[in-house]
């Protein structure tokens, strides 16, 4: 059977599809998958096929535009006008996003899709050929409610009942609405607004997000939360001896990462970063990873150690806590692995995740990247560090996360 996976996103929003695209393979299937071009080496690392999506995406987050927009120091009039430009870059990046999603589908005529939630073209694919598709997440409360949390455009703050589902019938609504207009604008069937509301939410929906994170009373059988979808990616790493060294010297140490997140300032960034672990005397290991933080030419190496990439799978068991920006991935990692986490959030998604970790007790809430500085980050360090609380109620979540298996007959509503 023909499997397509179309996911668009940062790394976090892929993983999921990688992971699942190596079980598919591994039982038999044939599996396309139409990403972001930045990810077409991990796509073919796990054998899949690669179909490159416009890569402007990854270009505009991480670009000037993106870097002053989500995590700059501007004033309001300035961040406005930054937030303007990055309307107008994504408005023509998802046009062609959207005209790629639609060739794609045509060119290759799967059985099955699997589709992330930005990724909205499979939605009328399946309700006009008949054909399954099935949406797979990292991301929760956008269009399937959650009880107790607003839609993430609202962070997921309880809003209370009525406002809470307004907040879903809103983005529900919006995410339809702008496929509809991309579909006029190539000349494809639109079958209209109530109709393709309706295939959205009756498709069924694997969301890769712990079941512990949430009250999930009254989800309908079709939307299942099974944990989240992790691939070995110490397969293709090895720790250098500086590294295992410094994990020997200190049994006791803090991750930091931004993940795939940048902003303006790097350098700045990481002088406030390390200005307040050295404050506190607390060492750590520092992931640069897709430019948000950077190695300094002078530190005290004793106590800090810096990496360009690292597998969240091998630090995370191995760290006391974590610092980093909330991307759901590694939220979920760190929670499995028992880390008292404060995130640092950059874009909307993760002021979701900083909001439902904080308010579960794993760690003192954070701040925005634009307002991060060496007092407030000095701040939430020390509880962060010293509080057993927050230690014990992130091993205790972790062990229920730990119990979730993603198994590929979960799978079988496709296989079938």
């Amino acid at each position: 059977m023909k499997f397509m996976l179309v996911a668009i996103g940062t790394r976090g929003d892929i993983e999921p599809f990688l992971a699942a695209g190596e079980l598919l393979l591994k039982d038999g299937h044939e599996v396309v998958g139409a990403f972001p071009d930045q990810f077409g080496p991990l796509a073919r690392e796990s054998g899949i096929r690669f179909l490159p999506l416009d890569k402007g995406f990854i270009e505009m987050i991480e670009g000037d535009i993106g870097k002053q927009a989500l995590g700059g120091t501007l004033n309001f009039w300035q961040k406005l006008k930054a937030y303007y430009r990055l309307y107008k870059t994504a408005k023509e990046v998802n046009f062609h996003v959207f005209r790629e999603q639609i060739e794609y589908i045509k060119a290759e005529s799967p059985d099955r899709i699997i589709h992330s939630i930005k990724a909205t073209v499979p939605v009328q694919w399946a309700y006009q050929t008949g054909k399954p598709s099935l949406m797979l997440s990292p991301i929760p409360c956008v269009t399937h409610p959650i009880k107790n949390k607003s839609s993430i455009a609202f962070r997921g703050k309880n809003l209370g009942p009525l406002l809470n589902r307004w907040s879903y019938k809103f983005t529900k609504y919006t995410a339809i609405k702008y496929l509809r207009s991309y579909l006029k604008k190539f000349g494809e069937e639109d079958p209209g607004q109530k109709v393709l509301e309706n295939a959205m939410l009756a498709e069924p929906a694997i969301f890769t997000v712990s079941p512990s994170f949430f009250d999930l009373e009254g989800q309908p059988d079709h939307v299942q939360f099974l944990g989240y979808l992790e691939r070995n990616k110490e397969q293709h790493w090895k720790p250098t001896q500086q590294l295992q060294e410094f994990v020997q010297r200190h049994h006791k140490f803090l991750f930091v990462t931004f993940g795939s997140m940048t902003n303006p300032d790097p350098a700045g960034k990481t002088d406030i970063v390390l200005k307040a672990l050295a404050k506190h005397g607390i060492p750590s290991i520092i992931n640069t990873a897709a430019g948000g933080l950077e190695e300094p030419p002078s530190y005290d190496r004793n106590k800090f150690h810096f990496v360009k990439s690292i597998p969240y799978d091998w630090v995370l068991p191995k760290a006391y806590a974590a610092i980093h920006h909330g991307g759901a991935g590694t939220t979920h990692l760190a929670v499995k692995y028992g880390c008292a986490t404060t995130i640092i959030p950059h874009i909307i998604d993760q002021y979701f995740w900083n909001n439902t970790l904080s308010e579960l007790g794993l760690g003192p809430k954070g701040m925005s990247i634009a307002k991060m500085n060496e007092s407030n980050l000095s701040e939430i360090l020390l509880p962060l560090w010293l509080n057993e609380d927050h230690k014990r109620k992130a091993e205790l979540l972790g062990s229920e996360i730990k119990k979730e298996e993603f198994d590929l007959s979960i799978l079988k509503v496709l296989t079938d």
